[in-house]
Formats: C-alpha cells, sequence, structure tokens
C-alpha cells in the first residue's frame, strides 16, 4: 500500500531505475555547476534585454530542478544517501546563480529594469500554483516512461533559475526589495516543487518505511501518512506561510490594477470633453491614505487649476480615498490642410489675424521688390509692420550700394497704396552694402566707375612721375596732375623745378606714362621754376 492507499503500478526493477535518475540529476560535480552559470548568465541576459525567449532559453538548460527531485525522493524514501548530495547540489547551485547574477549586474553596460526582470520580483499566488503543477508533472515524467520526453517542457514551465539570475541582479542594484521578491519566488517553487514531487513518488510507491511489526493495511496507510506529514512538515509550513504571502501580494495588485483602470476610466472621460485634448499616460503611487495620481494629457491648451481640481474631485468620488492629482500637459496641434484641427475660437481668431497679416507683408514685399529691381545690387532684407492710432507705417530694411532716395521712396509709398488699398506710411531704411570682385566693385554706376578710373590713373601716373623726376630732374616734383574723362586720356602735370623743363623732357616723362598706363596718353608739362637744391657737399 502506498500513501494514498493505492497499489503500485511499477515493478521494484523500476523503482530502482527512477532512483537512480533521480541520483544522477542531483549528483554534484563540475559539469552540474558550469551548467548552472551558463545558464545564469543566459538569464540574466535575458532579463536585461527584456526578452522571455532567452529566458525560456535558460530554464530549458538550468540543470537545478534535478536536485529539487532528488530532496523530495530522498526525504520520502529516508535516504540520506541521496539526500546529501541533492542538497550539495542544490545549495551550491543557487549560490552559483546569485553570485554570477551579481557579477553581471555590476557591469556598467546594465540595461533598465524590463518587464521580464519585474515578473521575477512580484511572485504571486499563481506563481505557487503553476509550481505545483510542473512539480507533479516533472515527477510524473520521471516515473512513467511513457512521458518522460515531456521534462524539459515542465523545465521551462516552471521559474527555477531566473528568480535566482534576477536576485542577483537586484541585489547588484542596490534593490533589496526586488532582492528579497526574487528569493521568495525561488523558494516557493523550491517547496512547492518538493512537495509535489513526494506526493507523486509516493503514489507510485516509492516510499520505505522500517517497521518492527506487520500491521494491518488501514495502519499501514495511516503510519505513511504520518511519515510523510513528518518528514515534509517544515516544508508544507514553509510552503503555506508562502501561499499566504503570494496570496497577499495578487490581492494587492489586483486592487492596484483596479484602481489604475479606474484613474485611467475616470481621467479618459473628463479629458475627452475638452476640444483636442487626450489622456496620454496615467500612474499613481500610495503616500499614506493618499494617493498621488500624476497624468500626462496632450491637448492643444493646458488646463487651469479650476479644470484640474474638479479632475481630482471627480477621482475621490470614484475611488472613495483623498487623492493628490498633479496634470502635466503636453501642448499638442493637429493640422490638416485647412490649418489647426480643434483650435478654440480664441485660438482661431488669432490664426486668421496671423493670416491676414502674412498676406499683408507678403504683399508689401512683392510690390517694394518689384519698385527696387531696377537698382543695381539692392535688395529688400525686411519688412516690418506698425499700427498707431490706426494708421500703418511699414518699415522696409533695403540694402544697396546706395542709398534709396526720397524721391523714389515717394514712388514706392504711392505703390503700395494703390496694391494694398489702404493709406500707409512708408519709411525706407538703406543698409550700404558694396560688392567687390577681382576686377572692381560690383553694382557701381557708370559715373561711378568713371571717377574710380581717374583715381586710379592719376595715382599711378603721380607716382611714375614721381619716379622719373628724381632720376633725370633732381629737385623736381610734381604738385598737381589733371586727367581728362574721355580717351585718349590727355594728362596735365604741373611741375616745380629748380630750372626749364625741356621738350625732349616733357617727351621723356610722356614715354615712360605710356609704358605704365593702359591706352593712349597725351602729356602736357607745365613748369614752374623753384624746387629744392642741396648745399654743395652736403649729405
Amino acid at each position: 500500500m502506498n500513501l494514498l492507499g493505492m497499489h503500485s503500478e511499477i515493478k521494484p526493477k523500476r523503482r530502482r531505475e527512477i532512483y537512480e535518475d533521480v541520483a544522477r540529476l542531483s549528483q554534484p560535480g563540475g559539469s552540474f555547476y558550469v551548467m548552472v552559470a551558463l545558464s545564469t548568465v543566459i538569464a540574466a541576459y535575458g532579463l536585461l534585454i527584456d526578452s522571455a525567449a532567452v529566458v525560456v532559453g535558460a530554464m530549458l538548460v538550468a540543470p537545478l530542478m534535478g536536485p529539487i527531485f532528488g530532496i523530495a525522493l530522498a526525504l520520502a524514501s529516508g535516504s540520506r544517501r541521496l539526500l546529501w548530495p541533492s542538497l550539495q547540489s542544490e545549495v551550491l547551485g543557487i549560490v552559483i546563480a546569485v553570485g554570477v547574477g551579481v557579477l553581471i549586474g555590476l557591469s556598467p553596460y546594465r540595461l533598465p529594469i524590463g518587464t521580464e526582470w519585474l515578473v521575477r520580483t512580484e511572485p504571486t499566488l499563481y506563481d505557487l500554483v503553476i509550481a505545483l503543477a510542473s512539480g507533479l508533472a516533472g515527477a510524473y515524467a520521471l516515473v512513467d516512461e511513457r512521458v518522460s520526453p515531456a521534462l524539459p517542457g515542465v523545465a521551462i514551465a516552471v521559474a527555477v533559475l531566473p528568480p535566482l539570475a534576477a536576485c542577483g541582479l537586484a541585489i547588484a542594484a542596490g534593490e533589496w526589495e526586488m532582492a528579497a521578491g526574487a528569493i521568495m519566488l525561488f523558494t516557493a517553487n523550491f517547496f512547492a516543487i518538493q512537495i509535489a514531487a513526494a506526493i507523486v513518488f509516493s503514489i507510485f510507491g516509492m516510499l520505505r518505511v522500517e517497521r518492527r511489526r506487520r500491521s494491518r493495511p488501514e495502519e499501514e496507510s495511516g503510519l505513511e501518512v504520518m511519515q510523510f506529514i513528518k518528514r515534509f512538515g517544515i516544508s508544507i509550513l514553509v510552503l503555506v506561510v508562502m501561499g499566504w504571502f503570494m496570496t497577499n501580494t495578487l490581492i494587492g495588485l489586483a486592487t492596484d490594477r483596479r484602481i489604475s483602470a479606474a484613474i485611467e476610466n475616470t481621467l479618459e472621460s473628463t479629458v475627452s470633453t475638452a476640444t483636442g485634448a487626450r489622456l496620454s499616460d496615467t500612474s499613481f503611487r500610495r503616500m499614506g491614505d493618499e494617493l498621488l495620481v500624476n497624468a500626462t494629457i496632450m491637448t492643444p491648451s493646458a488646463p487651469d487649476r479650476d479644470e484640474v481640481a474638479r479632475m481630482e474631485d471627480r477621482l475621490e468620488n470614484v475611488l472613495k480615498r483623498s487623492v493628490h492629482l498633479i496634470v502635466r500637459s503636453l501642448i499638442s496641434r493637429d493640422m490638416d490642410r485647412e490649418g489647426a484641427v480643434y483650435a478654440s475660437d480664441a485660438d482661431a481668431a488669432l490664426a486668421a489675424a496671423e493670416r491676414l497679416r502674412a498676406d499683408f507683408l507678403k504683399r508689401a514685399s512683392r510690390t517694394i521688390e518689384e519698385q527696387i529691381s531696377d537698382l543695381s545690387g539692392a535688395e529688400l532684407a525686411d519688412v516690418s509692420r506698425a499700427t498707431t492710432d490706426g494708421r500703418s507705417t511699414i518699415t522696409a530694411v533695403v540694402r544697396a550700394p546706395e542709398a534709396v532716395s526720397p524721391e523714389r521712396a515717394t514712388a514706392i509709398e504711392a505703390a503700395l497704396r494703390a496694391a494694398l488699398d489702404e493709406p500707409i506710411e512708408l519709411v525706407i531704411r538703406t543698409i550700404l552694402i558694396r560688392d567687390a570682385s577681382p576686377s572692381g566693385y560690383l553694382h557701381e554706376r557708370p559715373s561711378d566707375r568713371a571717377a574710380t578710373r581717374r583715381e586710379a590713373i592719376l595715382s599711378l601716373a603721380r607716382t611714375v612721375l614721381d619716379s622719373w623726376l628724381s632720376a633725370n630732374l633732381e629737385g623736381a616734383t610734381v604738385r598737381e596732375l589733371g586727367v581728362s574723362a574721355t580717351e585718349p586720356r590727355e594728362i596735365t602735370a604741373f611741375i616745380l623745378s629748380p630750372r626749364a623743363v625741356s621738350a625732349e623732357e616733357a617727351e621723356a616723362m610722356e614715354a615712360v606714362l605710356r609704358s605704365n598706363l593702359a591706352g593712349e596718353i597725351n602729356l602736357t608739362v607745365q613748369y614752374e621754376l623753384g624746387g629744392r637744391v642741396p648745399a654743395a657737399g652736403g649729405g
């Protein structure tokens, strides 16, 4: 007879094989610890990158479930030979897994906490039920050869290793509450799998009970039940306490979700009454007996304090508790081809006024540009409008090589009045600019170019003549030069000289000017006696 009064369905030889299989899974050794470390690395990085697939792979590789079965079978059968290796494997495996998690958590490239990590730090009653079912399925897969291939699926179903990896990461991050939650989840899974596996082993006759005398069947069954309770009493007690804590956690999560849903529904219905506004995000936390609610809304215009107060009052009526609401407004503008959507009357009026202003300045700019298009090098830089006592003043900033004359400003003002169909006053502010290229100034008038050309010729002619006089007529200087405006250039040189200048010397000066100046040159020399004569022997 077994624990439940059922006859064994497996033969003694099969029981020995099951025992050896469990012992092999529970045996400590280098390969066991290497697999624990590697599976922890996979699980830790799966938690960091928030990948459920990677975490599932770690659970498939992790060997920690085998020693739990070994502990369950050892306690159920009273085998100390199996108990100590199984305990050693499990304890050292736990230490290695948490240690590797801490080392990975200390990496400077650690990512933020994700959903997969949080799930392993907030155990609920559902996790306990999953662990019990997994323990039953896993032990049954070990006992029954027909379903033994399902054992890897059982390893995936129950979270044995990921909570240890999450605990190590939380310790490295200094999140002690999360680390405690992860350890609680592992502990609950450990005892749930252990008790569930022990029940399966007892059902299939794996218990070994020493008896001094032969008992009647009903006494034998009662003896086995008492022996089971004695051996697993502490595990059952721990499991009951864990179940109580996890039930409270589940109730708390369910309550938080109801509160979150109530907050979201209440605020969404309230915010949606404002044109173009919508709720973006909500969160809350408890501050004693008060709820601190943070809401983010996207809206064309931010709500005022009275609107926030109304939303807060409505939340208090729905939640039946004190609420402190903080609203963060993200100003948003929805546009279509016609302009702003969901605009208030004030916003629509401002937009219409801005469109009228932009159209006015656009027409004014076009008119001014047409009026100055014949001014070489002139360009319109800016146009602004000011209104005083119902009268508009347009200020135009023009960049040009010369100032815009009052006569042209009058003509531009008349053109503006005709184009805009309203009385306006015009002020033109000219910014003088000179654009130059290697060949000379750009946008110059012909008269300016001629004057510039004469100045250049006079400067060069004075330099050439001064050089010639210094070399050929000591003491003579050029007092004044004149040049004609047309070709050929008629240059008149007024020279102060200590003696008369001969015709040959005048021809020589004309020749040197022609060789240095481009174009035809006719030189006339007028001299006046005078000049500088150094003293004999002076130095």
